[in-house]
């Protein structure tokens, strides 16, 4: 299995400098780091947002301070984290969530968080990052993630035995008078469908 951590040379150098000029941290669907990732678990968002709730209080210096579970097909809530590294500076997390269909025809949570130093410093010492991961973790541990969903693929090049009606119209060429008697032909792209 691999680690749910990125710890190329690489990324070490980046996630040390970053500790210095960086004070917030964010999931996505194309993160720097692997375990920044946006999850995606096969349960229901009302079964991953209780359980997302009963986290933090079991954690020394994690508190709740707001939720709402029905915001337009939405849920979130908001933690604030005592830093002992940042000598007791507060960290705030936000996490949210919504429910999306999967590929096989249930139902799929996606869950996001970002979280934001308040310490009066330039960089978190990689603070944010690291306690996004850790509640990710902890989330996985309770339930077992989904890939994300593919994407969609791109159009088929035309082919050269296509029938003519098959192709679409080649769009004119645009040219771009520039300054005096230059001229730059732009060649456009075909429509998608």
């Amino acid at each position: 299995m691999p680690l749910p951590f990125d710890i190329s040379p690489d990324a070490l150098w980046r996630k040390t400098l970053q500790a210095f000029t960086k004070n917030e941290a964010e999931t996505s669907e194309n993160p720097e780091y692997i375990e920044l990732k946006t999850r995606r678990y096969r349960a229901a968002m009302r079964d991953v947002y209780e359980v997302a709730l009963s986290l933090p209080p079991r954690w020394f210096g994690w508190r709740v301070v707001s939720r709402e579970k029905n915001l337009g097909g939405m849920s979130a809530f908001k933690c604030e984290i005592t830093s002992a590294v940042l000598g007791g500076n507060r960290l705030e997390l936000s996490v949210w969530m919504m429910e999306e269909p999967d590929a096989s025809g249930g139902v799929a949570t996606v869950v996001n968080a970002k979280c934001v130093s308040r310490a009066p410093t330039k960089g978190d010492l990689g603070e944010c990052r690291r306690n996004i991961a850790f509640f990710l973790f902890a989330l996985d541990d309770a339930f077992a993630p989904v890939s994300a969903p593919a994407p969609k693929s791109e159009p088929e090049p035309l082919r050269a035995d296509a029938k003519p009606s098959e192709q679409p119209a080649p769009r004119p060429r645009v040219t771009i008078k520039q300054g005096g008697a230059q001229r730059i032909a732009i060649k456009q792209s075909t429509p998608e469908k």
